[in-house]
């Protein structure tokens, strides 16, 4: 993901942050990388599950803490909140993320979220509308809203969520993960390269409870479909990515 974000952490125009909170850190690697880039700021990384390594610099520490619950940091405290890669399974609620956030947030300071919307692309028609890979994100999306939560994601309907609870100055950076190595720049084929590995490696586990509960899909069917998925992906002639 960084190297698509240019090895920049974060986007908004902070110099001298004294305090950064990240929230469904994961491996808290970018809070690490926070930590060591930004000596001065003490740094929070939250998740549900405590998987981060010991081994971090002095300002960061990492909590085991429920977004979707009351926060308890202190009001007008952080200079900036990141989430990366929430939406649908951690975030589902916009709206009530934005009020925390705000309520916690400094005046002046920022909130970014760097998502992206769960639908497969292309801008050659290489992803055609009867594709496998078109037809496991309609699934997928349509098993997850049958559990309430949505997988579909879009910068007007997160700018309404932010402006509604009192944001200004809001703005969208539109990027496009490659899901393959078939860029021409470097750069963009080396994410591409790790974007597929990790949608081969992921896919079973982020699909099988959601076909098979949801959905009805027996275990022998569904992995029918995702080899059908995998051949698409590995295919040189498909350009896909998704919208960030």
């Amino acid at each position: 993901m960084r190297i698509l974000f240019d090895n920049k952490p974060f986007f908004v125009p902070l110099t001298e942050p004294t305090h950064i909170l990240d929230v469904g850190t994961g491996t808290g690697i970018w809070a690490i990388d926070v930590g060591d880039k930004y000596p001065e700021a003490q740094v929070i990384g939250t998740d549900l599950s405590p998987i981060q390594s010991r081994w971090v610099p002095p300002n960061v520490k990492f909590e085991v803490d429920d977004l979707d619950e009351t926060w308890t940091y202190p009001l007008d405290h952080f200079d900036l909140i990141h989430s990366r890669l929430m939406n649908g399974i951690a975030i589902n609620n916009w709206k009530r993320f934005y009020e925390q956030c705000f309520k916690h947030l400094k005046p002046g300071g920022y909130v970014e979220c760097q998502e992206f919307d769960c639908i497969a692309k292309s801008d050659d028609n290489s992803v055609s509308p009867d594709s496998p890979l078109t037809k496991y994100c309609e699934k997928l999306g349509e098993g997850y809203s049958k559990a309430g939560i949505l997988l579909r994601i879009d910068f007007p309907a997160m700018k309404a969520a932010m402006q509604e609870v009192g944001f200004v100055d809001i703005s969208a950076r539109e990027l496009k993960l490659p899901i393959g190595p078939w860029p021409r720049d470097q750069k963009l084929r080396e994410a591409g390269e790790a974007s597929l590995v990790a949608m081969l490696d992921g896919l079973y586990g982020l699909s099988v409870a959601c076909f098979t509960r949801f959905l009805g899909w027996e275990v022998s069917e569904l992995n029918v479909f995702l080899e059908d998925v995998k051949k698409e992906w590995r295919r040189k002639a498909v350009h896909s990515y998704w919208p960030m």
